[in-house]
């Protein structure tokens, strides 16, 4: 087998940022990760110089493939192409304009009109931001080559559940002073590595792998950890952090949780805590204000009550005129078109609902194992076909509908122009019951709100966080709360729909959603109490495990340094067991708690030995460990002398606890 990392940039721009490529630092990185084949992928540039610059950069015998990384409405996608077509190739991504960020790039059809020819391997980001969404997966399933993940654990779930080959690479930027990566690169059966063999092995999902290692997490060639729990030891200064660093800047940025060093104790200070805190807070109530933002936007678009009674009273008008006029009538105004109604418009939000609640489906989520298993993808592809079709038929006939009645608008003008009886005026009454529906709506949701209830009760180790609904403690906190530039003095006294005709009245209201309720965030300990200053860290350390649950990498530096064994033993020993059910994790410690009683799958040692910095690695029933370079030390005499300060010292205690 192979290794091979077909996406690396080399050059910046506005996606990346500014950096200065460095020759010598993807020469490490090829070398140090054992690569047969690159792809130099720079985000929408592909620039001919730099890629002989590469080539020049490397040995003779690596593969070194032109490609680039293209924007493509709002995801990316690894465009490689042959290197015997390198002017043609050049020539094609002359036309692609760099994105910046926030811009969505080229559309799926001029993305097809460049590369979709069959001539060039497509690789998506799949289970990668920017991702491709699971409509435009199926636009570009016929060109599509493979699918790129992240991490480990999203390989070890995707591989055997689609039909293209899922692949990991490193997104490496070879800039000065860039740390080396570890691992993130994928295996290939082949024999000679060129652009035609490679195409070729695509067709086989069975020839691609990530480590040599079942159940392993390849760190590096010859270099394997658990991808459950790892215990992370050395003596000071042999390189631990730099070790968990590493693993850091290997990882998507979304795949890692990283605890470091001293950051719990610096964040439990108290201003640092007070902001954490109002971070989730005012994250809490976003999330739950949030599927009302719909009401907002349709409460800007409302006809005013006062605009409402007025066009009831000029139609009224207007009806008794053109039913005083009839003896006027003549060939104009005779077509029925003079006298009908606007077609009943329709539109596709139930439609449009229904499909990205499919695409949510599909995507990556916390139910997805679940969703698979149950449901199946095959069958959710086929809704989501299905509903597409229908969604684009309900689109058209609305856009058909619209197209009429402005076509009928226009004629029943001309009409107008000519003949000597005034037009029958369009009724406002739909729109007036249209209104009178949105705030009867809106006062039975000011019903339903008005009373205190208890949102969520979340169990975050031995903290709770209680979020509760409750009501505006006078006009003035509601009046902040939603902007508004008017007062409204006993507006909370008014009846539901007088209420709701206030706050559609009043001026300045920048968001209709929060008039209803206030809400309130309470953290507690186990005694139903406000945290202490000593309960602080505890609980950010929580906090960060709470939210490793989540991730496929959690690194952890150190601990003890902000906690005592009981803590260590009792609470943080058991959570990371758990948490490691799910995410592969990594502990670095000097604590005898946490490197020997937490039982771990797998022991990382960083040594350093006559200046010469080393990793070993083994799984925890292992007798020796093993450096990529052949080295081997006893495990037991490892743990022995960095958790219990060796033999004779751990002999010595004995006698203290009341051992013979």
């Amino acid at each position: 087998m192979k290794r091979i990392d077909l996406h690396i940039h080399t050059l910046p721009s506005p996606l990346d940022g500014d950096f200065s490529f460095d020759p010598d630092v993807l020469k490490t990185h090829v070398e140090r990760n054992g690569l047969s084949a690159i792809a130099v992928t720079n985000h929408d540039l592909f620039n001919t110089s730099n890629y002989r610059d590469v080539c020049a950069a490397v040995p003779d015998d690596i593969c070194v493939l032109p490609g680039i990384e293209v924007s493509v409405k709002g995801f990316h996608v690894l465009v490689i192409a042959n290197p015997a077509n390198i002017d043609q190739f050049s020539q094609i991504c002359s036309d692609i304009k760099p994105v910046q960020q926030g811009e969505d790039g080229m559309s799926l059809e001029i993305f097809r009109d460049h590369f979709g020819d069959g001539g060039y391997i497509i690789i998506p980001h799949y289970k990668k931001k920017p991702l491709i969404p699971a409509d435009d997966l199926i636009a570009l399933n016929d060109v599509i080559t493979a699918l790129e993940v992240t991490s480990e654990k999203k390989w070890e779930y995707e591989h055997s559940r689609v039909d293209k080959p899922v692949v990991m690479f490193s997104d490496y930027r070879c800039a000065t002073g860039a740390r080396p990566s570890l691992g993130k690169y994928t295996y290939i059966t082949i024999g000679e590595i060129t652009y035609d063999s490679l195409r070729l092995a695509f067709n086989d999902s069975a020839k691609f792998a990530i480590t040599e290692r079942v159940d392993h997490m390849e760190l590096g060639p010859g270099l394997f950890a658990s991808m459950g729990l790892n215990v992370v030891v050395g003596s000071r200064s042999s390189g631990k952090t730099f070790f968990l660093d590493r693993i850091y800047d290997s990882c998507d940025p979304d795949d890692v949780v990283y605890v470091r060093q001293f950051g719990i104790v610096k964040d439990a200070e108290e201003s640092a805590f007070r902001a954490k805190l109002d971070g989730e807070e005012s994250a809490i109530k976003s999330d739950y204000y949030e599927p009302m933002t719909a009401v907002s936007t349709a409460a800007e678009e409302l006809p005013s009550r006062e605009a409402i009674v007025k066009s009831i009273k000029d139609y009224l008008i207007g009806l008794a005129e053109y039913a005083e006029t009839s003896a006027r009538d003549d060939e104009f105004s005779k077509c029925p078109i003079y006298s009908e109604g606007r077609l009943a418009q329709d539109n596709v939000a139930a439609e449009k609902k229904v499909v990205e609640a499919l695409v949510t489906l599909l995507d990556d989520n916390p139910l997805s194992l679940e969703i698979e298993t149950i449901l199946g993808r095959d069958a959710l592809l086929d809704l989501l076909r299905m509903a597409i079709e229908r969604f684009k038929a309900k689109a058209l006939k609305c856009k058909r509908i619209d197209l009429a009645n402005s076509i009928a608008k226009t004629v029943r003008e001309s009409l107008t122009v000519e003949s000597r009886r005034p037009a029958c005026p369009e009724s406002p009454l739909l729109e007036a019951a249209k209104r009178s529906a949105f705030v009867k709506r809106l006062a039975r949701l000011r019903a339903l709100t008005r009373n205190e209830a208890t949102i969520s009760d979340k169990a975050i180790g031995k903290f709770r966080r209680i979020t509760k609904r409750v009501p505006y403690k006078d006009a003035r906190a509601l009046k902040s709360a939603i902007g508004a530039t008017t007062n409204m003095p006993g507006i909370l006294q008014e009846s539901d729909e007088d209420f709701v005709e206030a706050i559609l009245a009043a001026s300045g209201v920048s968001d209709i959603s929060h008039a209803f309720f206030d809400m309130s965030v309470v953290l507690e300990n186990e005694h139903g109490e406000e945290v202490s200053g000593g309960q602080r860290a505890e609980y950010l350390f929580f906090r960060a495990l709470d939210r490793a649950g989540s991730h496929d990498v959690v690194l952890i530096d150190e601990p003890e340094s902000s906690f005592d064994n009981p803590f260590l033993n009792e609470l943080i020993a058991s959570s990371l067991k758990k948490i490691s059910s799910k995410a592969t994790v990594f502990v670095a410690t000097h604590n005898n708690v946490l490197g020997v009683s937490i039982k771990p799958d797998g022991i990382v040692f960083t040594d350093v030995d006559n200046g010469i910095h080393r990793i070993y690695t083994c799984d925890s029933s292992d007798d020796t460990m093993t450096s990529p370079d052949g080295q081997t030390v006893k495990r037991s005499e490892v743990l022995l002398r960095l958790m219990e300060a060796g033999n004779d010292a751990y002999e010595g205690r004995r006698p203290y606890y009341g051992l013979a």
